[in-house]
């Protein structure tokens, strides 16, 4: 038997009671809990650093100001600001993509003696070369368990295009990639 943890729903209902009141000191609690875990979750949509930052600025904005729309029988706080936090970068995404070029078909350079070291944070960096409605999908399915029609919902799609990108995304990671013992690395990079 571990540590049981500190009980977040009651922080949850401290937070929720006293952002509905306006309570200032509330939402900053609130704010400090959901940061760092907004912030991974914004990232696996946006790149840019200074995007993120926008994203999340925004993303609080919309928590803050549709608090009294939480429904507690759906689920957690946290897991309803994270869908908040999703929808922001998708939409915010669809919106900078209008404006700019992505440089998505650009091979994402990684050096051949890092390879064995590749983590987490390179995989995610690699990844971004795929396309990004394939990207989007691949990470709200796989990432973030979303399902075919949640996902439909969420990018304006039919759930049957969300599996289609996520089958296209899956074959474009395993023209790429491969399995050398148990890293996943770069196929023009294994030594053979």
């Amino acid at each position: 038997m571990g540590v049981p943890r500190t009980d977040l729903n009651n922080d949850e209902d401290d937070w929720l009671l006293g952002c509905l009141e306006g309570n200032r000191r509330s939402q900053h609690d609130a704010f400090r809990h959901l940061l760092p875990i907004l912030r991974g979750v914004v990232r696996r949509y946006t790149w840019n650093e200074s995007d993120v930052q926008d994203i999340l600025q925004e993303a609080f904005i919309r928590i803050f100001k549709s608090i009294n729309q939480f429904d507690k029988t759906k689920g957690s706080f946290t897991s309803w600001s994270k869908r908040i936090a999703i929808n922001t970068a998708i939409n915010e995404g669809k919106k900078r993509m209008r404006h700019k070029i992505m440089e998505h078909d650009l091979p994402v350079p990684i050096e051949p003696d890092v390879i064995h070291k590749m983590g987490l944070d390179d995989l995610v960096q690699a990844l971004t070369a795929m396309p990004t409605d394939q990207h989007r999908v691949f990470n709200l399915h796989l990432v973030d368990g979303f399902s075919h029609k949640e996902i439909g919902e969420m990018l304006n799609i039919t759930p049957d295009v969300s599996r289609q990108r996520l089958s296209k995304a899956r074959r474009w990671i395993k023209r790429r990639f491969e399995l050398s013992g148990n890293d996943l690395v770069p196929k023009q990079n294994l030594q053979r």
